[in-house]
C-alpha cells in the first residue's frame, strides 16, 4: 500500500482512495493533491500492461481523470487489439470528464479507421455519443446511440438510455 506524508499527516492509499490514520476517506480535493504527489513518485515505463490499466482505473475511481488518462494512454501504446477494446471506453470517459470530448471522438475515429467497425463496442459508442452531446452534435450522438442499441440486441442499458434521454431533452430530436 502506498503511503504519503502530507502536511505532517500520514495518508494511505486503499485501492483507489486515500484514507487518513482513522481510516476515513479524505475529501476529493485532498484526493487530487495526494494523487498528484503519488504520481510524481512513479515511473510509468516500469508498469506492466495489467498494472497500467489497474492504476488508471484507480485514478478514474478517485476522480483524477487526467492521471487516469496518463496510465491509459501508456497502456494503449503497449496493448493488443482485444485489450484496446476495453480501454477505449474508459479513456474516452476520462476525456469527457476533463472537458475534452473532441479527443474522445478523435480516438474513436482513429480506432474505427484502423481496426474497422467490428472493433467498435456498444460501450464505446455510448461514451462517444455522450461526447457528441457535449459538443451539441445531436445528430451524430443519435447515430451512435442507434448503432450501440443495435449491437446490444435491443437489450436495456441504463447508460445508453441516459444518453438517449439527454439527446431528447437537449435537442428535441427523436
Amino acid at each position: 500500500m502506498a503511503e504519503i506524508i502530507y502536511n505532517g499527516k500520514t495518508y494511505t492509499r486503499n485501492n483507489s482512495k486515500w484514507i487518513d490514520r482513522d481510516y476515513m476517506v479524505v475529501h476529493e480535493t485532498l484526493q487530487r493533491e495526494l494523487n498528484q504527489l503519488y504520481l510524481k513518485t512513479l515511473d510509468l515505463s516500469s508498469y506492466s500492461l495489467k498494472d497500467l490499466i489497474s492504476e488508471g482505473d484507480k485514478f478514474k475511481e478517485s476522480y483524477t481523470y487526467d492521471y487516469a488518462i496518463a496510465f491509459y494512454e501508456k497502456a494503449v501504446e503497449l496493448c493488443d487489439e482485444e485489450t484496446l477494446k476495453y480501454i477505449l471506453p474508459r479513456i474516452t470517459s476520462c476525456y469527457r470528464h476533463e472537458k475534452r470530448p473532441k479527443k474522445a471522438i478523435e480516438l474513436f475515429s482513429y480506432a474505427k479507421g484502423k481496426h474497422g467497425k467490428d472493433f467498435i463496442t456498444p460501450v464505446l459508442l455510448t461514451s462517444v455519443a455522450a461526447a457528441y452531446c457535449d459538443l451539441k452534435e445531436y445528430e451524430n450522438a443519435l447515430r451512435c446511440c442507434r448503432w450501440a442499441y443495435k449491437h446490444f440486441g435491443g437489450d436495456f442499458d441504463p447508460n445508453l438510455s441516459n444518453v438517449f434521454e439527454r439527446i431528447k431533452k437537449e435537442s428535441g430530436l427523436e
